[in-house]
């Protein structure tokens, strides 16, 4: 969005799970731990295939060799490896002004929030997305630091460029990428899945905010061109160069594409999140308004189409965020007014499935 100064001063200031929980004969892991049950007193025979088969008595490994079960009845082995460690539903939101991640469930109770290190007084967590494990993964100022479970880091690796992030995204080939903020740089930097760096491009306007990518795996990057007009940038995801462009009203924070092909764009200073035709000219389909959303600025979906966005609230982020979770057709379902955190960015649901966001591996 297009911010007067003392904004910018203070806005710089699940997919589900599967862990292998058991090796059988060495034949690898599964999350299909079915076993069987072997005859009373007598030997189960072993399961089998590709799928972890239902041999009476085994474990089936996927492309593998159940074990064999033995003993009287009950024979078989059950693994229950427990429920995901980033609950199904549950939203999860960066409070940048906070230094905190915070948890929500669906119904946007508050579940509780955690810290690092690395999310410092004046440049807390912003971007946020799942990798294909299923973690979170948290932008930093300096790194990108991958939590396992809320609060359990697993790794942390370092940025290309130490700077304020807004959005960061995997594509539908896992490659990450990332943007900076209102005010920012003008770059956009690609990662592989394992956060290598790969190459740095910027576009013909700067001030670039959301990004996405459509079913195909074409990036879309809005650039804010003043207080009244932003432009969508697509670009190609092999040459990384512009294909077309189209105008929107009002200053473009957020982008996700819609299960019905077109694009939806967190607008501030009121204006809401207008659902736009990805291509130009553009023209926009509808826009959800809502008397307390002033300054969205994330913005994600899940599979039923419920749209997700918080609040900059007075357009820096010092008063309290309102989040949201809206309908296909822009009803509130759900809202907390006013939340615990302050400055929105990343949010994320966990074991939604997007074309572009959490990186769902082929």
């Amino acid at each position: 969005m297009f911010e007067p100064a003392s904004r910018r001063r203070t806005k710089w200031a699940l997919t589900s799970f599967a862990a292998c929980a058991l090796v059988v004969a060495a034949q690898g892991c599964s999350d299909d731990t079915s076993g069987g049950t072997a005859g009373g007193g007598g030997v189960g025979s072993a399961g089998a295939g590709a799928s972890g088969g239902a041999g009476s008595g085994g474990v089936a490994a996927s492309g593998g060799t159940g074990a064999t079960g033995t003993g009287g009845t009950g024979g078989g082995v059950t693994v229950d490896s427990g429920p995901p460690p980033f609950a199904v539903g549950h939203v999860f939101v960066a409070g940048f002004n906070d230094q905190k991640v915070f948890e929500y469930d669906s119904s946007l109770t508050s579940v509780g929030a955690f810290t690092h290190p690395s999310f410092s007084v004046t440049e807390g967590p912003s971007g946020m997305v799942f990798d294909e494990s299923g973690f979170l993964v948290v932008a930093a100022f300096d790194q990108f630091c991958v939590f396992s479970a809320p609060g359990t880091v697993s790794a942390c690796h370092p940025k290309i460029k130490p700077q304020r992030t807004e959005n960061v995204i995997f594509d539908t080939e896992g490659h990450l990428y990332t943007t900076t903020s209102t005010g920012g740089t003008d770059e956009i930097h690609k990662y592989d899945s394992s956060y290598k760096h790969l190459a740095t491009f910027s576009l013909p306007t700067g001030q670039l905010t959301g990004i996405t990518c459509d079913p195909t795996g074409n990036l879309y990057v809005a650039s804010q061109i003043s207080a009244t007009k932003s432009v969508i940038y697509k670009v190609a995801k092999t040459t990384l160069t512009v294909l077309d462009s189209f105008d929107v009203a009002g200053n473009a924070e957020g982008l996700q594409f819609a299960s019905d092909g077109n694009l939806l764009v967190a607008l501030s200073a009121g204006v809401g999140i207008a659902r736009v035709t990805p291509k130009s000219p553009s023209s926009v389909v509808n826009t959800v308004t809502n008397a307390g959303l002033l300054w969205p600025v994330p913005l994600t979906v899940d599979q039923s189409g419920r749209l997700y966005t918080g609040d900059f609230e007075d357009g820096n982020g010092s008063a309290p965020s309102d989040l949201f979770v809206f309908d296909a057709t822009g009803k509130v379902v759900a809202s907390r007014q006013p939340s615990e955190l302050h400055g929105p960015f990343g949010m994320v649901v966990a074991g939604t499935k997007l074309p572009c966001g959490a990186y769902q591996p082929h």
